[in-house]
């Protein structure tokens, strides 16, 4: 079996305080994916918690990908980590948590049901207010926020 699949970056965890930061954040997530086999990715750019990306940022992040795809040797092969133990046992532990949550949708009369339930918006709501727990007590670090702040001004946009 093949599977085909596109990833793009967590624009999600992108942040305002210390925008540069999104740049390294950004590579770690494209390299995560290369790792993973994706066919396609789009990286997202380091100013897109302010706005509408800057040419220079869109570009950068362009160069991210092909620094990734031509220098890294990343995607040199199919499958640049098999054989890890590490990543195995991670990825069998999905695999168990996925089939599990997909055991309790399917209790609930599969997506449909799931749906009209509220299943997904109530697991998405819960889900951001954890994280968002977890920064605000420190117990999730974000380099820029909420560890590793500087007094300096907020980023500006350029004009």
């Amino acid at each position: 079996m093949m599977l085909r699949f596109h990833t793009q970056t967590a624009g999600v965890s992108l942040t305002a305080q210390q925008p540069d930061n999104n740049l390294i954040r950004c590579t770690v997530q494209a390299l995560a994916a290369v790792l993973g086999g994706s066919q396609s990715l789009h990286v997202n750019s380091r100013d897109e918690a302010l706005a509408l990306p800057t040419e220079e940022s869109a570009q950068l992040s362009l160069r991210t990908q092909q620094i990734l795809a031509f220098e890294s040797g990343a995607a040199d092969v199919v499958d640049p980590l098999g054989g890890s133990y590490y990543v195995e046992s991670l990825t069998d532990q999905l695999e168990d948590a996925a089939f599990k949550y997909l055991e309790r949708i399917e209790e609930m009369g599969g997506t449909v049901g799931a749906i009209e339930q509220g299943f997904q918006m109530r697991e998405i709501g819960e889900s951001a207010y954890q994280h968002r727990r977890e920064v605000e007590a420190g117990d999730r670090t974000i380099v820029g926020v909420n560890q590793y702040v500087t007094d300096e001004p907020p980023f500006r946009m350029p004009a």
